[in-house]
């Protein structure tokens, strides 16, 4: 099971840090604005990154 801990907004109210909680590990997410489009980082192991991949882009879809 995935599941988003917590998420932070800017001041235009798009998605700008999120931690996910996977069986695997914990991910933390950043995103950042480059030419004009919406870019995300993450950290933690790659097995767990792989796992949160679709909560992120859940992310995305509900709030940008």
């Amino acid at each position: 099971m995935k599941r988003i801990s917590s998420i932070v907004f800017d001041k235009h109210e798009h998605p700008k840090r999120a931690t996910i909680i996977t069986p695997l590990g914990t991910i933390k997410v950043e995103w950042r604005e480059i030419a004009g489009e919406l870019n995300w980082t993450s950290s933690g192991d790659l097995a767990a990154r792989l796992l949160a991949v679709p909560v992120i882009q859940r992310i995305e879809r509900l709030f940008s």
